[in-house]
């Protein structure tokens, strides 16, 4: 049987903890996230979802009256160690439904530059929401996000063709709590705030 020799055995050990090192060290910066999930009070963190996701529903409905504008009703979930995400679903093109038997009519046409319109008017509005609803979602960290991910369809019927468009909005609960007490801001505080869309 061969034995070994030292530098092999040095260049063996000096492998293993090139290996280890790094996960213990993430296991250590995992210490302070488990702790904080463990302050984490998920019944109340539950119950103001619950509660923002009614108001949010509420300026959907007056945002979008048509009543089959609203596809799925927002719904929010605490992701932690980043945040609250909300999101629903809204079909902006819900004027006159398509049906085998003809066309319903709920309402005039919309227009693309009536449809762009009413979506910018949407997005001032759940910024004003944000700024409004602040002190409702306590159980956030300074550090993590509250987003809102409105998801907007253009159609009539499964056989047309879908005009889809996503709009993010996404701030820290830190910049939120510090803007909160501006309402009347709310126009520079929307400039602050991560906005995407696709």
């Amino acid at each position: 049987m061969k034995t070994m020799s030292v530098a092999r055995r040095s260049a063996i050990i000096i492998s293993a903890l090139g290996f280890l090192v790094p996960l213990l060290r993430a296991q250590a910066g995992n210490v302070p996230r488990a702790a904080a999930l463990r302050e984490t009070d998920f019944a109340s963190a539950y119950r103001e979802i619950v509660g923002f996701e009614a108001v949010l529903n509420s300026v959907i409905g007056e945002s979008f009256p048509n009543p089959f504008s609203l596809v799925n009703k927002a719904k929010g979930v605490y992701l932690p160690g980043y945040g609250e995400v909300f999101s629903f679903l809204i079909n902006v093109q819900r004027a006159a439904i398509t049906t085998p038997w003809g066309e319903v009519g709920s309402g005039r046409a919309l227009t693309p530059a009536d449809k762009k319109q009413q979506i910018e008017g949407f997005k001032d509005r759940l910024v004003r929401l944000l700024l409004a609803h602040a002190g409702d979602l306590n159980q956030l960290r300074p550090e993590e996000s509250i987003t809102i991910a409105a998801l907007f369809e253009d159609r009539n019927f499964p056989d047309l063709e879908r005009q889809n468009r996503t709009v993010v909005l996404s701030v820290l609960k830190k910049d939120l709590d510090e803007w909160s007490g501006k309402p009347d801001r709310w126009k520079e505080f929307k400039q602050r705030m991560r906005i995407i869309e696709y």
